[in-house]
C-alpha cells in the first residue's frame, strides 16, 4: 500500500502528512543471508520480518494478555476477549490500564515461549553469530483508543546505554495492527543522524546533574539509603539529564530531521528489529480495540550488560538505577 491509499494517521489528534509516510522495507527475502541482514542493518537501522515468528504461539500469548485485560475490566464484556475490544462503560473503568503495562509480562509462560525462545533466539544466534542473551525485564504496551497513548518520537538507548551499545530491539505485536491502529514507525535514516546520535543520544535518563550543588546528591543519597522512591517534590527539586522523549511531536520531529516515517500494516507472527539509535514513535490507535505489543532486548552474551534491566527485581528506573553526573 502506498501513503496516497493509507487511512489518514494522526498523531496527538493532529494529522500527519500522508506524503512524508512510507512502508516498511520487507527483509524476509535475505533470511537466511547473515551478511545481507547486516547490509540491511547498517543501511535502514531495522530489518522488518513479516510472519517469521510463530503466529500460534502469537496467539496463545494473546489470549492469556486478553484473559487477563477481560478480567481486569479494560475489555468489552459483551464481546470475546479475544477481539480486544476496549470497554466504554464508565462502571467498567477502562482506564484501569495504561499504554504501558509491564505487569501484563509478569509471570506469563505463553508470553515468554514467543519473546524468549524458538524463532525469536534462533534468529538472534544467526543474526549475532553466538551465544545471546537477553534482557531479564520485559516492556510490555497496551495501548488504548484515543489521542493521548501515542508514543514520543525517542531512541532506545537513552534508556539502556550503560551495557553495550551493540544492542538489539525486538518489537513484536500481539494484535493484528492496521495502520489506524498506531502501529510502530520509525523516522527514515535517524540511525545515521551524527548531530542525533552525539547529541541527545549520549544522555541517559536515570543520571542527574550533581553541579548544582550538594542538594540532589543529598536527596537521591537519602532515598538511596532508605530503599524508597522519590517525592514528587524530590523529583522538582533535581534537574535530571534527559527527559527520554526526544521530542513530544512526531509531526515537529519528522520536520526538523527529514526523512520520512515508515511503518506497517503489522500482523501476528511479524517481528520488527532495530537499533539502539533509530528514532521511533506511534501515531493514534483509532480503532475501538487495543493495540498490544512488547519491546525486549538482545545481545550477545559475553559483552558488558545494562545492570537496570537484569535480575528477578531489576532497577528498571527506580531510585536504585540513579547516578550522577556533571551536566
Amino acid at each position: 500500500m502506498t501513503a496516497a491509499t493509507m487511512p489518514q494517521l494522526t498523531y496527538s489528534g493532529k494529522p500527519v502528512a500522508m506524503d512524508q509516510v512510507g512502508e516498511l522495507c520487507r527483509s524476509d527475502d535475505v533470511i537466511d543471508d547473515r551478511d545481507a541482514l547486516w547490509e540491511r542493518m547498517e543501511k535502514d537501522g531495522y530489518l522488518f520480518l513479516p510472519r517469521y515468528l510463530d503466529r500460534r504461539d502469537v496467539l496463545a500469548a494473546r489470549a492469556e494478555l486478553c484473559d487477563r485485560l477481560f478480567k481486569s475490566g479494560v475489555l468489552d464484556p459483551t464481546r470475546p476477549p479475544m477481539e480486544g475490544v476496549v470497554a466504554t462503560d464508565e462502571t467498567i473503568n477502562p482506564a484501569a490500564t495504561g499504554p504501558f503495562m509491564p505487569i501484563l509480562a509478569r509471570n506469563n509462560p505463553p508470553l515468554d515461549k514467543v519473546l524468549y525462545d524458538g524463532p525469536m533466539m534462533d534468529f538472534y544466534e544467526f543474526f549475532l553469530g553466538g551465544p545471546v542473551r537477553h534482557y531479564d525485564y520485559t516492556w510490555f504496551r497496551a495501548k488504548q483508543p484515543g489521542t493521548h497513548t501515542a508514543t514520543t518520537p525517542h531512541c532506545d538507548i537513552v534508556y539502556m546505554g550503560r551495557g553495550t551499545k551493540a544492542l538489539y530491539t525486538s518489537w513484536t505485536p500481539f494484535s493484528d495492527v492496521p495502520y489506524e491502529m498506531g502501529g510502530l514507525m520509525v523516522l527514515e535514516g535517524s540511525h545515521q543522524n551524527q548531530a542525533l546520535k552525539q547529541g541527545y543520544g549520549q544522555t541517559d535518563v536515570d543520571a542527574f546533574c550533581e553541579n548544582d550543588g550538594p542538594t540532589a546528591r543529598q536527596i537521591v543519597a537519602a532515598a538511596q539509603q532508605q530503599g524508597r522512591e522519590l517525592t514528587n517534590q524530590e523529583r522538582e527539586q533535581i534537574r535530571w539529564n534527559s527527559s527520554g522523549a526526544y521530542s513530544h511531536d512526531a509531526i515537529a520531529v519528522r520536520e526538523e530531521l527529514q526523512g520520512r516515517w515508515l511503518t506497517a500494516e503489522y500482523q501476528m507472527g511479524d517481528l520488527l528489529v532495530f537499533c539502539m539509535y533509530l528514532l521511533h514513535a506511534s501515531s493514534d490507535n483509532q480503532t475501538d480495540r487495543i493495540r498490544l505489543s512488547a519491546d525486549t532486548r538482545y545481545q550477545r552474551s559475553h559483552e558488558s550488560i545494562d545492570e537496570r534491566w537484569i535480575g528477578d527485581d531489576p532497577p528498571a528506573h527506580g531510585i536504585r538505577a540513579k547516578r550522577g553526573m556533571v551536566c
